[in-house]
């Protein structure tokens, strides 16, 4: 055991970082393995000590592994369909994985017309499950390779990796697929990597959120209420049917955004238009995550969709809205990007423009009365939590002609609103004010002395 061993231990604990560890689980080797292990780590100490031993045990064939910093942590395993078991973030399990769930899924077509490859009931008529047959520590990060198969003839390996990002502690994830492995009969009609979540059971708390080019499309389940005087607030129950799903659908040049009742249901076009923002997200009042993809116009077609109803987030390399196309076209294909798992609603792509605490301050010096006369609420958490509206947004609700209600406000830093302000004028006006809070919190109103 020692020669197969040792040579993985000098690879791995130089080349591991501090901040990142890698953490076994596998309780019915542990033990047995633990006092040779152990005398081979004699010289080690502290985390490279607990590194050294993780890389040993997968090297010995261990059937589990964590990779983990911060605040966050993910399991992968050997002989798994998923494309990753189990993510944890800040102690709740963000993703999890059953034993009969597809994580990564290879569909195939026979017709490769153009036209109905994509069809319910079209000629797909294969579908490749992806299994995980090895997972090794190395290089800081973690490598997996597996095969996409059906138990027939048709076997397509793939090369996976999973790295935390030192800078932002994102999760870095790639997979290389190699399809030329495939048949010339047979054509990829789409591809897809799933992530089940673990999400609320309140429907009206799940949202979703998706990259354009010129704002974000933050939405919820329960967003078509029209029970209250403003649309954008939900009633305590649905009256319309929930948003069950929304996507974002990358095209060489141009994207197009979109949400859906349910899977059966024709899909709403949100935006569409030149650029490739290439991200998407869904969240909830205290946790999320936000996928992103490399180099998101290069990489075109892809896909993401996210399905609030089921809990599952699906990245597509090749959409199954596109025409299906050939492994030999396809090449040896590598789909990267990053997940960004964050502690509050807002997607992580999307900061909001002040912290919450000065937020909920500028709320309150505004008062109840500005604010809920044009949102139709005025508690902050619905509003900044919620509703996500950033407090520029707040602000260019408050404008009139007179604008009144910020005079007073705008003062205190030595800026006047005289009356008839255009609205170009309101908005620069309103980035400055911002900027002060920002830096100096939300000023104190000076009250006008009384006359003696």
């Amino acid at each position: 055991m020692k020669r197969i061993l040792q040579p993985q231990t000098s690879e791995f604990t130089t080349k591991f970082t501090k901040d990142t560890k890698c953490v076994l689980r596998n309780p019915k080797r542990s033990l047995v393995f633990a006092s040779s292990l152990l005398r081979e780590l004699r010289g080690l100490r502290g985390e490279t000590r607990m590194a050294g031993l993780a890389a040993l045990l997968l090297a010995a064939g261990a059937q589990a592994a964590t990779l983990a910093t911060g605040s966050v942590s993910v399991t992968l395993t050997p002989d798994t369909t998923a494309f990753v078991n189990e993510i944890v973030f800040g102690g709740r399990t963000a993703c999890r994985t059953s034993t009969d769930f597809g994580g990564a899924t290879l569909a195939l077509s026979a017709a490769a017309d153009g036209t109905l490859d994509a069809l319910p009931g079209g000629p797909i008529v294969r579908v490749l499950t992806g299994r995980v047959t090895r997972v090794e520590a190395k290089d800081g990060g973690m490598s997996v390779e597996g095969r996409y198969a059906d138990g027939g003839a048709l076997v397509v390996p793939f090369q996976r990796r999973f790295a935390f990002d030192p800078a932002t502690g994102a999760l870095r994830f790639s997979e290389t697929t190699d399809y030329t492995k495939l048949p010339p009969a047979w054509c990829v009609a789409s591809h897809a990597l799933r992530l089940p979540l673990v999400v609320t059971n309140d429907m009206h708390l799940r949202m979703f959120g998706f990259g354009c080019s010129n704002r974000a499309e933050l939405f919820r389940m329960d967003m078509n209420d029209l029970s209250r005087r403003n649309q954008c607030i939900s009633a305590p129950r649905g009256h319309w049917p929930y948003w069950d799903l929304g996507g974002v659908l990358q095209l060489p040049g141009t994207y197009r955004v979109w949400e859906a009742n349910h899977a059966d249901t024709p899909a709403y076009p949100l935006q569409e238009g030149p650029g490739a923002p290439g991200w998407a997200d869904y969240s909830e009042l205290d946790w999320g995550v936000t996928a992103l993809v490399d180099q998101p116009a290069a990489t075109a077609p892809w896909a993401m969709t996210v399905d609030a109803r089921q809990g599952v987030f699906t990245i597509e390399p090749w959409p199954a809205s596109q025409p299906a196309v050939s492994g030999v076209s396809l090449g040896r294909r590598t789909f990267a990007g990053e997940l960004r798992l964050h502690a509050s609603s807002w997607p992580a792509t999307v900061p909001c423009e002040l912290d919450f605490a000065t937020y909920r301050a500028l709320l309150a010096d505004i008062g109840g009365y500005g604010v809920e006369t044009f949102i139709g609420t005025k508690d902050p958490d619905i509003i900044m939590y919620r509703e996500r509206l950033q407090p520029s947004t707040i602000l260019r609700l408050l404008y009139h002609d007179d604008a009144w209600l910020m005079q007073g406000r705008m003062a205190t830093i030595h800026i006047s609103v005289p009356r008839q302000q255009p609205l170009e004028k309101w908005e620069r006006d309103a980035r400055l004010y911002l900027d002060f809070i920002r830096t100096n919190g939300v000023p104190v109103k000076v009250k006008k002395q009384e006359r003696p």
